[in-house]
């Protein structure tokens, strides 16, 4: 049985990389069970109410500018996205569009101010934890295009999908659109899945879903710069299918 160690995990909130402010994260997904148990029935009954999920973490406390601190007090909403094995282009990810549940800053006089341990509980129309896989997490500087990632089923499938894209290190001047393509065969035939709106000039987050339909067995990610400064670019999508 393969093991693997935790300490290459990457941790994006709204477009901020804080993977090493995070000691720990935990996911969960809870039909949360409602009791039908009868008066004759020979054990405790159950049936689904309503699914919950959420991602929770212990997090560093850090005052500065677009820190942890500064970027987490005011209980803020957006996407949280977590890889757990670090990178590699099709490695699993946990990802959630989220609310904030809680803010709890706490210290003792033997260890570092923390935060605490931070809820982020599912938000808006999705489908709670989406578990997913990396297209791309790094930087470039001119138009980039990914290498084709295999689903792991082997084949096309026929479901709702989304892409979310983190923005965690700006350009200057140039611009980028951001596109998440598939293709019947690894080495050519890409046509567009999901387009991004955000175009690199700023740390931000997107989510975009796609109505059920086809989705091609290879997924990649294309990168088409407009400018040319070539600045240094930095960003991860997290994509998934039901």
């Amino acid at each position: 049985m393969a093991k693997t160690a935790a300490k290459n995990t990457i941790i994006l909130i709204n477009g901020y990389n804080f993977s090493t402010y995070f000691t720990s994260f935990e996911g969960e997904v809870n039909t949360n069970p409602i009791d039908v148990t009868g008066f004759t029935d020979g054990s405790q009954n159950f049936v689904p109410g309503l699914p919950s999920a959420k991602l929770a973490g212990e997090v560093l406390w850090d005052k500065d500018a677009a820190k942890t601190h500064a970027v987490l007090k005011s209980l803020p909403t957006g996407y949280v996205t977590v890889i757990p094995e670090g990178y590699t282009l099709g490695n699993e990810t946990l990802s959630l569009p989220f609310m904030q549940g809680n803010y709890n800053p706490q210290a003792s006089i033997s260890d570092a101010i923390k935060l605490g341990s931070l809820n982020f509980e599912s938000y808006g129309n999705n489908v709670g934890l989406e578990l997913g896989w990396v297209l791309h997490h790094g930087t470039i500087t001119s138009t980039t295009t990914g290498t084709g990632f295999d689903d792991p089923s082997g084949g096309a499938v026929t479901a709702t999908c989304s892409g979310t894209l983190h923005i965690w290190d700006a350009t200057a001047t140039d611009t980028y659109v951001i596109k998440i393509q598939h293709s019947t065969t690894l080495g050519s035939g890409y046509a567009d899945l999901i387009t991004f709106t955000a175009n690199g000039t700023s740390l931000t987050a997107e989510r975009v879903a796609v109505a059920s339909g086809t989705v091609n067995r290879y997924r990649r990610v294309l990168a088409t710069r407009t400018g040319s400064a070539g600045d240094t670019f930095g960003f991860t999508v997290h994509f998934q299918h039901q």
